[in-house]
């Protein structure tokens, strides 16, 4: 399940030029007189793409109705989600047989993802990726997080909240990633003054997400505000004449119009916010990404849903900002 250096390297190229490749696949068969929707996901979280009739798929018991069970990757078991019928739409047992199997990694946890057909790869600026809005197609719209198009068409493709996927479809992990956000009041944690005093600003298409991080820093009684994507939140510091209420800066780095790249490169060129702490908060969590965003000044790198790290992560801030006391 590595990635080659090959893959590596041009990742980062992308990255580094606010581009992104995206891998389009449907999760329905063609018809006669239906096309079905387009979607995609980033081709640095997918580790490879399978056969599903070459897996045996292994019942799993008391899992959710989403997971299919599991299937074995060279001594590796993953867990394989029903996509389509997350989407809405049942698979005959004939296209089972034809469907493809996407290997991907999230924060470090591999799933397997049925869908019907892999159309290719496109490599997309990230301005090209867009906020969701309603559709007229037979989906669920909020299981959709942002669109764009494909190469030269006018044709829609549709980017899915995969961390509201995983939530739905894995509701145990949900419940101790939540339980973990809200047992962070009963730590009996106390920040420095200044960190009360001052907002939290965070970048983060998804809402589910989202929900998590509000809990964080509720539960810490820390101000803060959230922001659909970079471009938003880059717009709103810049609006600000002085950043003395400001504390720090989480950051997503799959966002449309700005991803987190953008926001790290344009926060360190401007004299204003130069020094402004930012921390990386993905589920993008190779060695390689984590390098690559410290090399372009972030300051610290989390994967997601990490609450203990989160915590941490705001208390070795907190020193950097005002010096070494007591710690959280």
């Amino acid at each position: 399940m590595s990635t080659t250096l090959e893959q590596v390297e041009k990742t980062a190229r992308l990255s580094q030029n606010n581009q992104l490749s995206l891998m389009i696949f449907q999760v329905q068969f063609e018809k006669e007189n239906y096309e079905p929707p387009y979607y995609g996901i980033n081709v640095f979280k997918v580790r490879e793409v399978l056969e599903g009739r070459a897996y045996e798929v292994s019942s799993m018991p008391d899992s959710n109705s989403l997971i299919e069970g599991m299937i074995e990757l060279r001594g590796v078991y993953l867990p394989v989600i029903d996509l389509p019928k997350w989407m809405g739409f049942e698979m005959t047992e004939e296209e089972r047989e034809k469907s493809i199997i996407i290997v991907a990694d999230f924060s470090h946890n591999f799933v397997g993802l049925r869908v019907s057909h892999i159309y290719g790869v496109e490599e997309k600026e990230w301005s090209d990726i867009r906020p969701a809005d309603n559709y007229n197609v037979n989906v669920k719209t909020n299981q959709i997080v942002n669109h764009t198009y494909l190469n030269n068409t006018d044709t829609l493709c549709f980017i899915l909240d995969i961390e509201k996927l995983l939530i739905e479809a894995m509701p145990t992990m949900a419940q101790k990633i939540f339980a973990s956000a809200e047992s962070v009041g009963d730590k009996g944690i106390e920040l420095y003054p200044e960190i009360y005093e001052k907002t939290i600003l965070f970048a983060e298409d998804s809402k589910s997400i989202q929900k998590y991080m509000a809990m964080v820093f509720d539960q810490l009684k820390l101000k803060f505000l959230a922001f659909d994507n970079g471009r938003l939140l880059l717009d709103y510091i810049g609006s600000l004449e002085t950043l003395d209420d400001i504390s720090m800066v989480f950051t997503d780095l799959e966002m449309p119009a700005a991803s987190g790249h953008t926001v790290i490169r344009e926060l360190r060129s401007s004299s204003k916010t130069k020094n402004l702490p930012i921390i990386v908060h993905t589920s993008m969590t190779s060695d390689n990404n984590s390098r690559e965003v410290i090399d372009m000044g972030a300051n610290y790198f989390i994967g997601k849903v990490d609450t203990d790290l989160i915590l941490e992560t705001i208390a070795k801030v907190q020193v950097d900002l005002y010096g070494g006391r007591e710690k959280i």
